[in-house]
C-alpha cells in the first residue's frame, strides 16, 4: 500500500490532503488522516470493528460524506478509530471497517474538535496516475 496523508492550514479551518495509488487506498488515507487530526491513532488500540456503508451522488459528495460518518462515530459514538480499511467501492459507494476502540480518557488525548466536512475547495482527482484529495475541515 502506497498511501500518505497531512494536514495544512486554512482560516478557521484545517485541511486535509491525501494521494494514494487507488481510490481506496486515498479514502482509506483521507479516514485516518481525519482521526489522527481528532486523536493521535498511536493512541488507539485496534480491538474492534465498526462497519460503515456510505453512498453518494458522486466521488466528491462521497468524501465528504464517509469523512462525516467517522467524525460521527467518533464524536457521537465515542469510537476512537486507528484505521480505516477500505473493502469495497465505486464512484458513489463505500464499505469502510473502521477499527479501533471505545474512548477512554486516560488513554486517548483529544487533540482538536472538528466541527463539520466542508465542500469548500474540495477536490478529488487524478494527477499522474495517482488519486489526490484536499477537504476542509471546520474547527
Amino acid at each position: 500500500m502506497s498511501s500518505q496523508y497531512e494536514t495544512f492550514e486554512h482560516t478557521a479551518d484545517i485541511g486535509l490532503r491525501a494521494s494514494a495509488d487507488s481510490l481506496e487506498e486515498l479514502f482509506a488515507a483521507l479516514g485516518q488522516a481525519l482521526a489522527n487530526y481528532i486523536c493521535p491513532v498511536s493512541q488507539v488500540r485496534r480491538s474492534q470493528s465498526r462497519p460503515l456503508n456510505v453512498k453518494a451522488d458522486d466521488l466528491e459528495s462521497l468524501a465528504v460524506d464517509f469523512l462525516g460518518e467517522v467524525l460521527g462515530v467518533v464524536q457521537f459514538d465515542h469510537f476512537m478509530v486507528a484505521e480505516a480499511r477500505v473493502s469495497k467501492m465505486t464512484s458513489t459507494e463505500i464499505w469502510v471497517d473502521l477499527l479501533g476502540e471505545g474512548y477512554d480518557p486516560t488513554r486517548h488525548e483529544i487533540a482538536a474538535e472538528v466541527k463539520a466536512v466542508t465542500y469548500h475547495q474540495l477536490k478529488v482527482e487524478q494527477q499522474a496516475g495517482r488519486w489526490v484529495a484536499s477537504v476542509l475541515l471546520d474547527i
